[in-house]
């Protein structure tokens, strides 16, 4: 087998092995895009029907579910006062990591990292607790504050991290024409990070909208978000798998869709630090 071959043969093999990956994660939603469609007998019929008439009754009923909609609402608005807040704190903290020279810098490096690695039902009791006595329970502020446990050391790990592929002469030449601290984070670091921000509040939105512990502990009604509104069609003695198919993909799509033209600034992001020369 010559060269040319062998480059034949192995982007033949990329190719099959990028379907099949790509086949394998679509399949799950796809089936639950189908059993949102179907009967509750057509959903779980032997062997699986592929042509079926759809039915709309699983989408109609989440209209009536009392506090979907508004569970829908509750996590779009947790989602962007949980980003907004992640996202500032960690620029200043990544500014300020980068920027300093201070007594255990790497210690608190690891610190974020373990923070993060962290799971996440280790949070929930003390925080039911306190929150309980300051009234934040089940609060839109409650959730969005707690969320930063988790999605505020990731936040700071990547945005130092993009902060480090700055030029130092840019950072040095800002100092030299009278910037202060401030004014070089906003004019030189903030700017030629940018891409890595956009990466950053997207990846910690996917983060939150899809967060259950934490929003199944620390809200009942009033906060309720939109991942506890589908867990809640499961009963005691039975599970409404239409509706609950019907409320995934609602649940699913809204992000679906922001990764598809937010994609770009994902990979613009990530890949900052690769293109330094």
């Amino acid at each position: 087998m010559d060269h040319r071959q062998r480059a034949q043969l192995q982007r033949l093999l990329a190719y099959l092995i990028s379907l099949a990956a790509i086949l394998i994660t679509l399949f799950p939603v796809v089936w639950l895009l189908t059993i949102s469609f179907k009967t509750q007998r057509d959903a779980f019929s032997m062997p699986p029907k592929f042509i079926f008439e759809p039915i709309w009754d699983h989408y109609l009923a989440l209209l009536d579910k009392p506090g979907f909609v508004q569970a829908f609402l509750n996590t779009v608005y947790v989602t962007a006062l949980g980003v907004l807040i992640a996202i500032v704190i960690a620029i200043f903290a990544s500014y300020g990591i980068h920027r300093f020279r201070f007594r255990g810098k790497k210690l608190f490096g690891v610190w974020l990292l373990m923070a993060y690695m962290l799971p996440e039902f280790l949070f929930v009791i003390p925080m039911y607790v306190l929150y309980q006595k300051i009234g934040w329970y089940d609060t839109h502020i409650g959730l969005a504050l707690v969320y930063q446990v988790h999605s505020l050391p990731f936040a700071v790990w990547l945005i130092r991290s993009f902060f480090k592929e700055v030029p130092s002469e840019l950072d040095d030449a800002s100092r030299i024409d009278g910037c202060n601290h401030l004014g070089t984070l906003r004019h030189v670091f903030i700017p030629l990070a940018a891409p890595g921000i956009a990466a950053t509040a997207i990846l910690t939105a996917i983060w939150i909208w899809n967060e259950l512990t934490i929003a199944l502990s620390l809200s009942f009604s009033e906060a309720q978000t939109i991942t506890v509104a589908v867990a809640s069609f499961r009963g005691y003695t039975s599970i409404a798998w239409g509706p609950m198919s019907a409320a995934s993909i609602v649940a699913i799509l809204p992000m679906l869709i922001f990764a598809v033209f937010a994609q770009k600034y994902i990979v613009k992001g990530l890949t900052l630090g690769s293109l330094k020369g």
